[in-house]
């Protein structure tokens, strides 16, 4: 048992939970004591877990792939590795000040730009109403012009000034949407005076605008709003969108998924609960927490993953959401809303309290509660998220349940860095997953996941995803040249002759096997060192890249199947081979999703290799009728090698012993390579060029200034302005105003006739 004081800024007490059954020997880290600890779970081999779903109200960004990529991870080392028996729950925020508030700014804006035909004065001066009024409530500027903006734009120095900021990075962000919008507004103008009035441009002016006309729309009309069926239609659509994305990235879904909005009876009662037990109060309608009515008292913590953060105003008012009730008769500033009373605009639901919603927080602990019990294995979630949701979560869960742990093991991943910076969804700086995956593949992005520790810091970044490609490019290899060796060895495998196969370098390579097995499964058992299993299964290829070679006579594929067979297992576990892909070696042959039971179109299969096949028969065929031209037939054999095969996925890999290997790879990565190539030849190419070019101007230049004579190279026009007397060589020894050189610049001078003298001799020659 770990235990300590109860006073505001301890160490939350934790204890250790109890079970006869068998364990594993895992360790995780556990944010509720910063420490690896023993994971026992409550039941058996049976593992209650709950983990954050996403609010929905906008496209899924690379914060959330970070997050359920990586639990997605240890999820599947857990279940397929460790044979644990896992119950999954996710929620879906449906019901959330974001959600609304989006929703209906979307609603309103639709509104107000559907009925419109085109153009006009009307939507310009609006959307200039609503431009003054975002500056002067976001940025604090008063102005009343274009001028006017332009003025302040220059004295913040584009909005990056530090006197501007004030350490605030959102007035960056609200500088850059009054700009944009500063810019449409110009636009839209010069469109008006040229006659252009159309949608287009109604649309193009209100799409640059947005940011700023929503919030004037929704001041004026967001009071009007009350159909549900606009709130719950945005999370619909996000929530579809997200399970898309999470689709792409071969996440797996959890057994049970709940809504916020389908549990509004079960929260109603949970928070009676809590007022039953004395731990919240009711003020005009909402129902508050009362954090002190719980922290300390009958033996009750809050705060326990941050305790430094407890009374930090800022941060828990961060968590209630910008629509917030800030009621007058609130006990405390650090209580928060178990239920809000809603206002006009709001969706809402009868309650005894007043017609609201749920608060944030104390929605996943009901659903939680609801599905896995008053006590639960393990909780997960982004380190964003531990105050204060996950804070609230626990202090309501045990304020109802009456009891000391309803978590027993806290799991947070580190923040996500883009480019250097930490991401930022409320700041715009984010990448859609459907952005990501436009320039990197699912398995690239989670190998960079699987590079990093799951609970530090995570770097998104050229840099960062190169170091993946390139541990992706030395799986993907060994995998193409095992397979390869493998079927060269069975289609040419002959009877033993007596002669012992298994000798010492095979010994040693099984021996680095068993080594790095027992490596892996080290690492795996300490919290899930993803980075360290990495390393390992690298050099294990490598090892194995070594001994292969000692060439094909020299082998033994047993050794080298054992390995790959072994290393694929382990891919496969991590997710990076698709899921219902069987035994064999490397990603598998097909993507996630396709049907392994549907019928083979062997024509579809076939006829793209028969018609290579045809058209170097034809070739060979006109070859050999024309006198059989040797060079012609090794050109027509490369260009089979080089570009037909590749088109096809398959690679012929030329061995010193005569005989090629087939390889087999992704036909798209090899035409991306190829194309890498050209273009690298290509800038090549046009280098030496350049080079060239370079070279000749120089040696243009360096050819005129040889045929000048020593005697005459400093009597040119240009040197008449610089000097007055020269000596018998040419030498000059006054300077223009007639004064005498000084000895150390006649030296100067010497040498640098000395060096003409060497050169145009040497011009002389070559005549």
């Amino acid at each position: 048992m770990m235990s300590a004081n109860n006073d505001s800024k301890s160490i939350p007490p934790w204890t250790l939970p109890e079970s006869t059954h068998p364990q594993t020997g895992l360790t995780v880290y556990n944010s509720i004591t910063k420490s690896k600890v023993p994971f026992i779970p409550k039941d058996g081999n049976k593992v209650s877990w709950y983990g954050c779903g996403p609010t929905v109200y906008n496209a899924s960004h690379m914060g959330h792939a970070c997050n359920y990529v990586t639990f997605d991870i240890i999820r599947r080392i857990m279940e397929d590795y460790l044979n644990y028996d896992l119950n999954v729950v996710m929620n879906i925020t449906d019901i959330d000040d974001k959600i609304i508030l989006r929703a209906r700014q979307k609603h309103l804006l639709q509104k107000y730009q559907d009925p419109k035909d085109g153009l006009s004065e009307q939507v310009i001066q609006d959307v200039g109403l609503a431009f003054y009024e975002f500056v002067k409530g976001k940025l604090g500027a008063d102005i009343n012009s274009i001028d006017d903006w332009s003025t302040f734009a220059a004295s913040t120095g584009g909005g990056k000034d530090l006197s501007f900021t004030k350490g605030k990075p959102e007035m960056t962000m609200y500088f850059s949407a009054a700009q944009a919008t500063v810019n449409a507004l110009k636009t839209a103008r010069e469109n008006m005076a040229a006659g252009k009035t159309s949608k287009t441009e109604l649309d193009s002016l209100l799409s640059a605008s947005e940011d700023v006309v929503v919030l004037w729309l929704d001041r004026q009309f967001g009071s009007t709003v009350t159909e549900h069926r606009i709130f719950r239609d945005l999370a619909v659509f996000w929530e579809n969108d997200y399970f898309e994305d999470m689709d792409a990235l071969n996440v797996r879904r959890p057994h049970v998924l709940t809504r916020v909005s389908e549990y509004i009876p079960e929260i109603i009662r949970f928070v009676q609960r809590i007022i039953d037990n004395g731990y919240a109060y009711e003020s005009e309608g909402s129902i508050f927490f009362d954090v002190a009515a719980f922290d300390g008292n009958n033996g009750h913590f809050y705060a326990k993953l941050e305790p430094t953060a407890k009374g930090n105003e800022g941060r828990q008012k961060g968590g209630e959401g910008s629509l917030s009730v800030h009621s007058s008769t609130k006990r405390n500033d650090t209580d928060f809303a178990l239920w809000k009373a809603s206002k006009p605009g709001e969706p809402a639901w009868a309650s005894p309290w007043s017609s609201g919603r749920p608060g944030w927080h104390i929605e996943c602990s009901v659903m939680a509660s609801e599905v896995l019990g008053p006590h639960i294995d393990m909780h997960t979630g982004g380190i964003d998220l531990a105050f204060p949701h996950h804070d609230n979560e626990m202090a309501q869960s045990e304020a109802c349940f009456e009891n000391h742990q309803w978590i027993n093991y806290f799991l947070h991943t580190g923040h996500l860095h883009i480019e250097g910076s930490k991401m930022s969804k409320s700041l715009k700086n984010f990448i859609p997953i459907k952005d990501a995956l436009k320039k990197h593949t699912a398995r690239q992005i989670r190998i960079l996941f699987l590079l990093s520790q799951w609970s530090s810091n995570l770097y998104y970044d050229g840099s960062s995803m190169e170091g993946a490609i390139a541990v992706e490019r030395t799986f993907s290899n060994f995998f193409t040249n095992t397979n390869a060796l493998l079927r060269d060895f069975r289609l040419r495998q002959q009877e033993s002759d007596g002669t012992r196969q298994f000798q010492e370098p095979e010994l040693e390579l099984l021996d680095v096997l068993n080594d790095t097995k027992g490596r892996v499964h080290a690492a795996l058992l300490d919290s899930f060192d993803t980075p360290a299993a990495m390393r390992a299964l690298q050099e294990i290829i490598a090892r194995t890249n070594i001994y292969l070679q000692r060439g094909r006579a020299s082998i033994d594929p047993q050794i080298v199947e054992a390995v790959a067979l072994y290393v694929t297992k382990i891919a496969r576990v991590f997710g990076l081979v698709n899921d219902g892909v069987g035994s064999s070696i490397g990603w598998g042959a097909r993507s996630a999703g396709v049907d392994s039971s549907a019928p083979v179109d062997r024509e579809s299969i076939l006829l793209p290799v028969a018609t290579v096949l045809s058209n170097f028969r034809d070739a060979v065929r006109d070859i050999a009728l024309a006198g059989g031209d040797k060079k012609a037939l090794l050109s027509l054999c490369d260009k089979v090698r080089d570009t037909d095969l590749p088109d096809l996925g398959i690679i012929i890999d030329d061995h010193g012993d005569g005989r090629a290997l087939v390889k087999f790879a992704d036909p798209e990565q090899l035409q991306r390579e190829r194309e890498q190539r050209e273009a690298e030849e290509e800038a090549g190419r046009q280098k030496k060029e350049a080079q060239a070019r370079d070279n000749e101007a120089k040696r243009q230049l360096r050819l005129q200034k040889a045929k000048v004579s020593p005697s005459d190279m400093f009597r040119t026009l240009e040197m008449l302005t610089l000097y007055s007397a020269w000596d018998e060589t040419g030498v000059p020894t006054k300077d223009k105003d007639g004064e005498d050189l000084t000895k150390s610049k006649v030296k100067k001078l010497v040498k640098e006739q000395a060096a003409q003298e060497k050169l145009h001799n040497e011009y002389l020659k070559s005549l």
